[in-house]
């Protein structure tokens, strides 16, 4: 068997990945990344993200970045598990994306994003959409980024969408159509569809965001969208970004932008010709011009998460008094509020008891008064009830840093200083 052996290089990207692998899996390269250029060359200059390697008739992927190898029999799996690194290439290179993971759809120059839900039919609805004449961003992962017009814009990736097999009956004939008239590879799981010109947005590609549709696929739904709050969309969103080198701080305040601009709905359905129709009506104009990204978040929003990784000092809650640990940021969004930890990686979500105890520690409070200040204002609520609530969460706050012990810091009306222990 005749090996190709090279870098593989992607436009936009200055790592590449080191392949020895057979034809199959090179003629398989333009149908998943037909809008995304690509070429194998024999030497570069860069170092490689990755490796493909042909072995024993296995495909195995390796990586600096990777726990372990991955190892697959045939190509689609292999490019499936390529595509995930690939786009932890983009954010490495360009720690100013923001990723989300999930579809986006053109309609009228602004994107309509599908967030991730597992089972919802985010590929099936975005292959019907695409059957429906409307251009494809992704079906995988949004990458994110402030244009020089100063609209949040999504980025295509230029990646063939990738269907779960077996096909659910209801896609509906238009969209199995459109399926049977274009170049595929697939295996026992999945289906890469290529789509054609002007099906596809080009690599780089932008447009702003224009909607949040959330997904849920019902059994014998009839196909309905109902509103969602900011608060709900937001909880949704923080699970679905990813990107390690953004703090957090920057995380939640693009997406507490984008949900506080960006209308956000349930689409309920089971029949995705069904969904297509409501989603076309729906979004067949927009009523108001695309939100500006305020200027200001702008110069923040991008900053990098420390480099190093962050152990909270352990803190023995049941004796003393403590504090809002120094660094940490708060977010709310209506009525609900996250917290971004220390190294500026993390999130944290307050439900309506945490937030109560997080208001007590704005001053120098124990476990002691905490429940006792409770107990006061909630004289209904069982005091076992309040004792092992505040202690537990007095907890989890120190575990993930969020505390200080406040006789370590000296307050003036003007300063704060750490003092030594």
């Amino acid at each position: 068997m005749s090996m190709i052996n090279g870098h593989l290089k992607f436009g936009g990207l200055d790592a590449t990945v080191a392949l020895c692998v057979d034809q199959k899996f090179v003629d398989a390269l333009p149908v998943v990344f037909p809008n995304w250029g690509h070429a194998i060359v024999q030497h570069d200059k860069n170092d490689s993200f990755a490796n493909v390697t042909l072995t024993e008739n296995k495909y195995v992927i390796t990586s600096p970045f990777m726990d372990e190898p991955t190892i697959f029999k045939d190509p689609a799996n292999t490019l499936c598990s390529l595509i995930v690194e690939l786009a932890w290439a983009r954010l490495r290179e360009d720690t100013s994306l923001l990723c989300l993971h999930g579809a986006a759809i053109e309609f009228g120059g602004r994107l309509v994003i599908l967030p991730s839900t597992r089972r919802a039919g985010k590929s099936t609805l975005t292959v019907a959409l695409a059957a429906a004449g409307h251009t494809v961003f992704t079906d995988d992962f949004l990458p994110l980024k402030v244009t020089q017009d100063g609209l949040l814009s999504g980025i295509s990736s230029g990646i063939s969408p990738r269907l779960r097999l077996p096909l659910p009956n209801q896609i509906g004939p238009i969209a199995l159509d459109y399926i049977q008239n274009r170049s595929m590879i697939q295996n026992r799981q999945y289906r890469f569809v290529m789509p054609i010109s002007g099906e596809l947005a080009n690599f780089g590609d932008t447009a702003p965001i224009g909607s949040l549709v959330f997904l849920e696929r019902t059994e014998g739904a009839t196909a309905i969208i109902e509103p969602v709050s900011q608060a709900d969309a937001l909880t949704a969103l923080i699970k679905q970004n990813f990107s390690r080198a953004m703090n957090a701080a920057g995380i939640l305040k693009m997406l507490g932008f984008i949900t506080k601009s960006t209308p956000a709905y349930r689409l309920t359905y089971d029949d995705a010709e069904q969904a297509v129709a409501l989603l076309e009506s729906r979004f067949q104009e927009w009523d108001q011009a695309a939100p500006t990204f305020p200027s200001d978040l702008d110069k923040t929003a991008f900053e990098s998460a420390l480099e190093t990784d962050f152990t909270p000092e352990p803190l023995d809650v049941s004796e003393g008094r403590f504090i809002h640990a120094s660094g940490i940021e708060e977010v709310s969004s209506d009525g609900k509020r996250f917290l971004t930890g220390h190294n500026g990686k993390s999130i944290h979500y307050l439900n309506d008891g945490a937030v109560n105890i997080w208001r007590l520690l704005e001053e120098p409070t124990g476990t002691t008064e905490a429940i006792e200040m409770l107990c006061a204002v909630f004289p209904d609520h069982p005091a076992d009830d309040i004792r092992r609530d505040v202690i537990g969460t007095f907890k989890e706050f120190a575990r993930n840093g969020l505390l200080q012990k406040a006789d370590t810091v000296c307050q003036t009306s003007e300063i704060e200083a750490t003092l030594p222990l």
